[in-house]
């Protein structure tokens, strides 16, 4: 029984670990495209001195890298840096329309435009990783712990641990209930006296049309992404025919007229998927808030785990206990 349960707290804790890496990466990257395009797109002259900055130590940085890692003296990684610095100076300008139509192509005509851009999947990415920190956590006892109040307990530390940690598995689960019932309600257009089941089947229906909204945003975006990173201004860079093939094949079924959507102007289309009276913009937002009473729930799980296996808390990692 100890050795399954081992076994099992081990590899939910190398799957949690991979998603931590995954969506770390994952923040890290949009953060990164988020400060290097609004530098890029920024101004240049006059007061508004970002755009040149990020160039000078952007280019800096790079050449001096280079420059270290190819010849390895100090005298030449510092005259690379300047050069770089220099550069950067030069290149002040290069790059400002292109970063302006990527960051907009970006934030109001793709898939990052349903989660809020760039900016909102940061966020939404974030609260994912707090809560796969909390899990890893309390996989060792290291969750949130009273640790004065366990020293004074003396012998009867590990019992007002369980008993915490019950606690906690109690509140937890209230509040992941409570989450998911307000979810539901303003999110998904429950009724709310409707029952547990009327409200679970309510969400998933609505989260189906989310994900085929995604799937089919993603679509468009596999056209326009090439055109846009190569100049193409990102709301003329679908063409009318386009959208009307784009519409032809998303089977949206009855909920949706297509046949009202259909653009036959013979110009350009923005590429965004709006087949409703609601704006696409933030379409997600309240979805993606699902991670809370996910979240919940998961710790739950771990907390039990955790405590089916004693309630043992790593001291390599500190002695805190008596789970609140």
């Amino acid at each position: 029984m100890k050795q399954g349960l081992a076994r099992l707290d081990a590899a939910w804790t190398r799957l949690e670990v991979g998603l931590a890496c995954l969506v770390g990466g994952a923040l890290v990257a949009s953060l990164l495209a988020w400060v290097l395009l609004k530098g890029l797109a920024a101004q240049t002259s006059g007061p508004f001195v970002a755009g040149a900055v990020l160039r000078v130590v952007a280019l800096a940085a790079l050449c001096g890298a280079l420059a270290h890692r190819l010849v390895k003296r100090h005298a030449v990684t510092a005259g690379a840096v300047l050069a770089g610095a220099l550069g950067g100076v030069l290149l002040r300008d290069v790059g400002v329309a292109w970063a302006n139509n990527v960051l907009g192509w970006a934030q109001d005509g793709s898939s990052l435009t349903l989660v809020g851009g760039l900016r909102g999947l940061s966020t939404r990415l974030t609260l994912w990783l707090v809560f796969l920190g909390a899990s890893l956590a309390t996989a060792h006892g290291r969750h949130l712990a009273i640790d004065g109040l366990a020293r004074l307990l003396g012998p009867w530390r590990r019992g007002a641990s369980m008993l915490g940690g019950v606690a906690t598995v109690a509140a937890c689960a209230v509040a992941a209930w409570g989450f998911f019932d307000f979810l539901a309600i303003d999110a998904f257009g429950a009724p709310a006296g409707a029952t547990a089941r009327e409200k679970s089947a309510t969400t998933w229906r609505a989260l189906g049309a989310d994900l085929h909204l995604v799937r089919r945003q993603l679509a468009l975006d596999l056209t326009v992404a090439p055109r846009v990173v190569a100049g193409a201004r990102w709301d003329t860079a679908l063409t009318s025919a386009e959208w009307n093939a784009w519409l032809d094949a998303s089977d949206f079924g009855p909920s949706v007229d297509v046949a009202a959507l259909r653009d036959d102007s013979g110009g350009t289309h923005v590429p965004l998927a709006s087949v409703g009276a609601t704006s696409p913009r933030g379409l997600l937002v309240k979805p993606f808030a699902l991670i809370v009473p996910f979240g919940l729930v998961m710790l739950c799980l771990r907390l039990v785990l955790w405590l089916l296996r004693g309630a043992h808390v790593d001291e390599g990692h500190g002695t805190a206990e008596a789970a609140t």
